[in-house]
């Protein structure tokens, strides 16, 4: 009794840390895709090249054969969850090169009401009180961050971040529901997908140093590492629990914003970043135990 309780407890600490570093790799992404300062589409294409290279290597590496036996046998699970993977990376990519920041990072707020919205909806998955206030109170946060920076973008970029949010909720619905699918293979197909999605609409050669060096840290480092981390973490959480991890993307970028390209962040930002911040432990910890019956008399 007492060993599945600490086994539960150790089980989602995993959830939170995965959940937490995978949101703050990939919140590396938005600095990447500036610094490489090209059309989406190439970006795109081959950041899922050097996606599926790094992890298709590592899959190899790991098994020591061919992925080829596992890919065939990997069900509807794994072809759905890399195809929601591709989809909800490639319109993100999109998203930032078609509209301003401000919108994308209201857009992405939504990110736990859509996937506690599908985890309920698909898999009955019970969101807690807690985690809806610290949902509610995270939106608060980000509202604020963006309060002065609205408007400046398209609808075409605002609706892509809007398909990318609710591809994300929806993959994360369903490694949810299949938690024994590769983590590491799911990204690796991805990968090909991503380069599939662009390789005709995309400018793929004639970039120079700086983007070549942006992109190859975004496809074999930051991103792969970002989305197996995620994509580990409803595993140990529930769905919506691991969407209010979220905001911390926001948070980080603006701090790579301030760190690398010398925009330090308004009051607004820092207030909204200690609110979201704040949300987000409060919302992941552990439920107070109830007071013994004796102490209520």
């Amino acid at each position: 009794m007492f060993g599945s309780s600490a086994k539960g407890i150790s089980t989602r600490r995993q959830g939170v840390l995965l959940a937490f570093f995978g949101m703050l790799a990939v919140s590396t992404d938005s600095f990447f895709i500036r610094l490489a300062d090209i059309d989406g589409f190439d970006v795109t294409f081959w950041v899922g090249i050097f996606t599926a290279a790094s992890l298709f290597t590592l899959v190899v590496l790991r098994d020591r054969r061919s992925p080829l036996a596992n890919i065939r046998h990997g069900g509807p699970g794994l072809w759905t969850a890399a195809a929601l993977q591709a989809g909800s990376t490639s319109v993100f990519v999109l998203a930032v090169t078609n509209t301003s920041v401000a919108n994308v990072v209201v857009i992405i707020a939504a990110a736990p009401l859509t996937a506690a919205g599908f985890a309920w909806l698909l898999l009955r998955e019970q969101t807690t009180r807690r985690v809806w206030i610290a949902i509610a109170v995270s939106m608060v946060g980000i509202l604020v961050v963006v309060s002065g920076s609205f408007g400046g973008g398209t609808l075409v970029g605002d609706l892509l971040a809007v398909a990318a949010i609710i591809q994300f909720g929806l993959s994360l619905v369903v490694l949810r529901k299949h938690p024994d699918v590769d983590r590491m293979l799911m990204v690796a197909i991805a990968g090909v997908g991503m380069a599939a999605i662009a390789v005709i609409p995309g400018t793929l050669w004639g970039h120079d140093a700086q983007t070549w060096i942006a992109l190859t840290l975004m496809g074999l480092i930051f991103g792969p590492l970002a989305r197996v981390l995620i994509a580990e973490a409803p595993k140990h959480l529930p769905a919506a629990e691991v969407g209010l991890f979220a905001p911390v993307e926001t948070v980080a970028a603006t701090i790579w914003a301030w760190l690398f390209f010398s925009e330090p962040p308004t009051m607004t930002t820092v207030v909204g970043g200690v609110i979201i911040v704040l949300a987000v432990l409060w919302g992941t910890a552990p439920a107070p135990a109830p007071e013994p019956e004796w102490a209520t008399r």
